[in-house]
């Protein structure tokens, strides 16, 4: 049994660690969370209602709140510049 569970999109990107430690910083738990961002990139684009999953980029948007899907995610996480904390559950 795999220590680690895979995300709910198999196309899922997974966060930068400084992003990861920014959301822990900022009151996410470390595990077992879904958080809804906004996130600004290097190249000028906002990305809203960005989905994050124990550390994972699953979606982009809501409909990527319930469910197993696939959705390709169209950027890299490293061009982050900025993120926001929407909501957290």
């Amino acid at each position: 049994m795999p220590s680690r569970s895979t995300p709910r999109n198999r196309l899922a990107k997974p966060l930068p660690d400084e992003w990861r430690r920014f959301l822990v910083d900022h009151g996410v738990p470390k595990r077992k969370y879904t958080a809804v961002c906004n996130a600004n990139l290097d190249d000028g684009r906002v990305i809203n209602d960005l989905i994050i999953e124990e550390g994972w980029v699953i979606a982009i948007g809501r409909s990527g709140l319930a469910g197993i899907f696939e959705q390709r995610i169209t950027f890299d996480p490293r061009s982050i510049t900025e993120l926001q904390i929407i909501q957290v559950a």
